[in-house]
């Protein structure tokens, strides 16, 4: 009986945990190259051990893993000079209040402060992981091979100058993660190595891949097994109840 009701009080605390989960998914449907986030997960069961007793009392054993998923979302057409998006597989390398991590938006502008940086306000990283600081400008755009190309300011009419190239890696057999300030890193905490062979293109920008049909009908699903489980929890407090009154003394 204890197994059973550990098991719906579970499976009601998962669908708890998943809809702030799609709610959060929801949220962000309109943000460039958000990635979607995948309902919470259980990754065991542990039971207390008693001498020449029955294993009845059981606990989920859960870790703080936040996973996500990694499918590309549809590439837009801008016909902004800055905005670049990454088609495939792959992730730009940016910086924001924490440690460098991945990120697929690339609606990128120029700070205040001179500073390439998406619209995350994450710095973008150059091929030495350095932020990419631009130069007064009078025309700036990224080419299809991430370089971050100006026309300076007082230079000749038609000048170009290379100022950095975008940093862009696969990530390639490195267990990826959102951490609690919603960033990518690998697992590790490692920087992965930079990878020229990932495609970009310029003019674009990734919208995120959270399918809106999809977050509602797994919501109305939630629902469902929500009411079920409560349904399983009151029956067995009833069968419980049965059974303790059959081996009660009378009188």
């Amino acid at each position: 009986m204890d197994k059973l009701i550990y098991t719906a009080f579970n499976t009601v605390n998962n669908i708890y945990d998943n809809r702030s989960v799609r709610a959060q998914n929801l949220a962000n449907v309109n943000v460039p190259g958000y990635r979607r986030d995948l309902g919470a997960k259980a990754v065991g069961t542990a039971f207390l051990d008693s001498m020449n007793t029955l294993q009845s009392r059981a606990l989920a054993i859960r870790d703080d893993t936040n996973f996500f998923e990694s499918a590309p979302g549809t590439l837009s057409q801008t016909d902004h000079d800055l905005d670049v998006a990454v088609r495939g597989a792959g992730y730009f390398i940016a910086k924001g209040d924490g440690d460098i991590s991945l990120t697929r938006r690339g609606d990128l502008s120029v700070s205040a402060e001179g500073v390439l940086e998406n619209g995350a306000s994450q710095q973008m990283m150059n091929q030495d992981l350095e932020p990419i600081t631009v130069p007064a400008y009078r025309s700036i755009k990224v080419a299809d091979n991430g370089d971050v190309i100006i026309e300076p300011l007082g230079a000749a009419p038609g000048t170009k100058q290379v100022i950095g190239r975008l940093a862009l890696t696969f990530a390639a057999d490195l267990e990826l993660k959102k951490y609690p300030d919603g960033e990518i890193r690998p697992a590790d905490g490692s920087v992965p190595e930079i990878d020229a062979e990932v495609t970009i293109v310029p003019q674009h920008v990734e919208l995120s891949n959270v399918n809106i049909t999809d977050e509602l009908i797994n919501s109305i699903e939630d629902q469902r097994q929500y009411e079920i489980n409560i349904k399983l929890i009151s029956s067995a407090s009833e069968i419980d109840e049965a059974g303790a009154s059959l081996i009660r003394l009378p009188g």
